[in-house]
This record gives C-alpha cells, sequence and structure tokens, in this order.
C-alpha cells in the first residue's frame, strides 16, 4: 500500500515521462518515413541514396549519445530537458525549409539524435533513477508513449501532410512542441519537485562516493559483454523484419494489407509488456528476469519459420510485441540495479548507441542475404539460434 501511495504522489513525474516518450515519435522511423517520398521527389534522389544518407545520420546520432546522454548525470532534470526539446525544435524546423541534401542530413541527424534519442533517453533515466520500489512500474507506464505514439501519430500526420505540406505539418510538430510540451514539461517537473528534492538530497554523497565510470571503463567489464547481445540483436531483428515485411509477405503470398494491418498485434502486445513487466520487475528484479524476457521473441521467429499462412504473421508479432515491450522495462530497471542511479544517464546511452548502430545495421545485412538467394526461412532460423545462444549466455551472473 505504502509503495502504491509513491507511486500515486509521484504521478506528474510519470506524466512527464510519458509525455516525453509519447513526442519521442517525431525522431522516430515509422513518422519520419511519411516524410520521405516528398523530400525525394524535392531533392531527385533514389530509394537507394536517400537510405544511405539517412543510415548516416541515424550512425552519427548513436556516436554522438555517450557523450550528449551522458551529461544527464551531471545537469538539472529541467535544464536537460529543455535542452534536448530545443534540439527537437530546431532540428524540425531545419528540415521544413530544408532545399539541398546536405542540410536533410544535417535536419535528419538531429531528429533521430534528439527524437528518438534523448527523449526516450530523457523520460526512461529519469524514471530509472527518482524511482526505487516502483521503478518497474514507472518505466513501464512512461514507455507506452511508444506504442500509444505509433497508435495515433501516423495517420494525424499523414492527413496533415495531405492537407497543408510536409513542410507546414514539420512546422506544426515543431510547434506542438512549444506550445503543448514546453510549458507541460515545466508545469509537471514544479509538481514533481519534492520527489526531485528527496534524490537529491542524498544524491551528492552517493556520488562522491562513486569511482569515475568510463564509457571505456565500462566496455571492459564482462557483465557489458553479457547483456550488449542481447540489445544488439533485439534492434537489429526488429527493424530488418518491419523494413522487409512487404517481401516477406510478397514471398508468402499475404496481401500488402494484411501485413499492415498486422503491425496492430505487435503495439498491442508491445504495450501490454510494458504495463505487465513493471510488477514482476518490482517483485522480482530487473536482473532476474533479464535473459528470459527473450523467450517469447524467439518463439515468435519460430511461428515465422515454421509457419506460412497470413495467421503466422499476427500470431509471430504478439510474441515479438511481448518480447521487445517487456524487455523495455526490463532492460533498463535491470541497468540501474547493475550500475547505479548516479551514472544511469551515461550508462543508458552507451546502450541506446548500441541499439541505434543494431537497427542500422539490420536492413543492409538481410538485404545481402536476400540478395544472395537465402530465403527468409533459413535467415529467421538462423537469427533465432544467435538469440538463444545470447539468452543462454545472458543467464550468467551479471557481477562486477
Amino acid at each position: 500500500m505504502r509503495h502504491t501511495r509513491q507511486l500515486r504522489d509521484s504521478l506528474p513525474l510519470l506524466a512527464f515521462g510519458l509525455l516525453l516518450t509519447f513526442f519521442s515519435s517525431f525522431g522516430q522511423t515509422f513518422l519520419l518515413s511519411l516524410y520521405v517520398p516528398a523530400i525525394e521527389a524535392l531533392l531527385g534522389i533514389s530509394n537507394t541514396v536517400f537510405g544511405s544518407l539517412y543510415a548516416v545520420a541515424t550512425l552519427s546520432s548513436a556516436f554522438t549519445l555517450p557523450w550528449l546522454g551522458g551529461r544527464f548525470d551531471h545537469m538539472p532534470i529541467r535544464a536537460y530537458t529543455l535542452m534536448v526539446l530545443a534540439g527537437l525544435v530546431a532540428a524540425l524546423l531545419l528540415l521544413s525549409s530544408a532545399r539541398h541534401l546536405v542540410v536533410v542530413v544535417i535536419a535528419f541527424y538531429g531528429l533521430r539524435l534528439f527524437g528518438q534519442g534523448l527523449m526516450s533517453h530523457t523520460a526512461v533515466s529519469a524514471m530509472a533513477r527518482y524511482f526505487e520500489a516502483n521503478r518497474g512500474k514507472a518505466i513501464g507506464i512512461t514507455t507506452l508513449g511508444h506504442p500509444i505514439g505509433e497508435a495515433t501519430l501516423p495517420l494525424l500526420v499523414t492527413l496533415l501532410i495531405g492537407g497543408f505540406g510536409w513542410r507546414s505539418t514539420l512546422q506544426f510538430s515543431a510547434l506542438s512542441i512549444v506550445v503543448v510540451v514546453l510549458p507541460a514539461t515545466l508545469l509537471l517537473l514544479s509538481g514533481a519537485r519534492s520527489t526531485l528534492k528527496k534524490f537529491e538530497a542524498t544524491s551528492d554523497t552517493d556520488a562522491a562516493a562513486m569511482p569515475h565510470q568510463s564509457i571505456w571503463r565500462l566496455m571492459a567489464e564482462r557483465r557489458f559483454w553479457i547483456i550488449t547481445p542481447l540489445v544488439f540483436m533485439t534492434g537489429y531483428t526488429n527493424t530488418a523484419l518491419f523494413f522487409f515485411q512487404l517481401k516477406l509477405g510478397e514471398a508468402r503470398g499475404w496481401t500488402p494489407e494484411w501485413v499492415a494491418g498486422s503491425l496492430s498485434a505487435f503495439a498491442l502486445a508491445s504495450a501490454l509488456g510494458m504495463a505487465g513487466a513493471g510488477p514482476l520487475v518490482d517483485r522480482l528484479s530487473g536482473r532476474q528476469l533479464f535473459p528470459g524476457y527473450m523467450i517469447p521473441y524467439v518463439a515468435g521467429l519460430l511461428v515465422l519459420v515454421f509457419f506460412h499462412q497470413p495467421i503466422a504473421y499476427p500470431v509471430a508479432l504478439l510474441l515479438l510485441g511481448l518480447a521487445n515491450g517487456s524487455g523495455s522495462t526490463v532492460k533498463n530497471a535491470m541497468l540501474a540495479e547493475i550500475y547505479g542511479i548516479q551514472v544511469i544517464g551515461k550508462v543508458r546511452s552507451v546502450f541506446t548507441t548500441i541499439m541505434v548502430i543494431s537497427t542500422a545495421l539490420g536492413p543492409i545485412s538481410f538485404g545481402v542475404l536476400l540478395d544472395a538467394n537465402l530465403s527468409f526461412t533459413w535467415i529467421f532460423a538462423v537469427v533465432a539460434v544467435i538469440i538463444v545462444l545470447t539468452i543462454v549466455n545472458g543467464w550468467r551472473r551479471l557481477t562486477s
């Protein structure tokens, strides 16, 4: 009951996190892809060229994340959030005015860094830092902003582009950050002042006693190489599957409408996984649950290996989404448990970098394998075996 009351008293902070994860959609591929046809037509470039430039922007943002993401540990949360929001607004406005290829790449770099990367990073790092007894529930509630954004924003943005054009839609998006997110952020953080002060009162002593945690030192630890493969394989497989899902459907005789409609199964299961994993994390721990959350993921891949009927795709996506959603909660809670909340910004930014790199490499490597005439069945089987090995590796004790 006491923990429930603490969670209720921290509603402003939870709403702050949910707000940021929802608006992180402005930098996510599922939303940015809606602007691609107009930008390609403007610049007169091919899908291949645009995809390569987008990968460059994504990888560049990934390599910036450890530095800028680590600043979360050293700045007041209000100042850090305002910096992230300013960066996202600037990137949206830059893309809306772009007429040259270089400007487009810089704008996408900013959108991927401040939108996809740092908006989510700020929200989840705040939950991991300021919650302890209810950390799993807090992360699960906050990350619900991702599937909510996936379910609502694409249709809205599509309608705005059709009615006002892509440049005006980007400007509307920037305006929504200034008019909605900025004042809401200031209001919610003011409402969470008691929670924040309670943490700050004890954090200075803990921070002074804690040794410096450099990125290279982090990567030299055994536990880093236990965690990394699972983080990498999730982003790698998710992105590659969704990138080639229409080709998969064509190969198996599924209609494009069926493939697109099946995505709702992934979003629903992901949301359920995020929310459901929270109480389990608080009852057990992220460390205990960490490897096991990928078992449904392997089951989903095996459905795609052994069953080619249309129903196989939504069933597989349900299993993949369940693992993806629960993994988001479990992984972030586990990082706070293992590395401590004082360096959560730096630690999360490193693992986010790994995830972003994996999302860039997934479509490329799947494309190479498909061009070599390897079937989806063979590819999914190999990936399933690799993930099983990473689960076994992950069950080793995560100790220093």
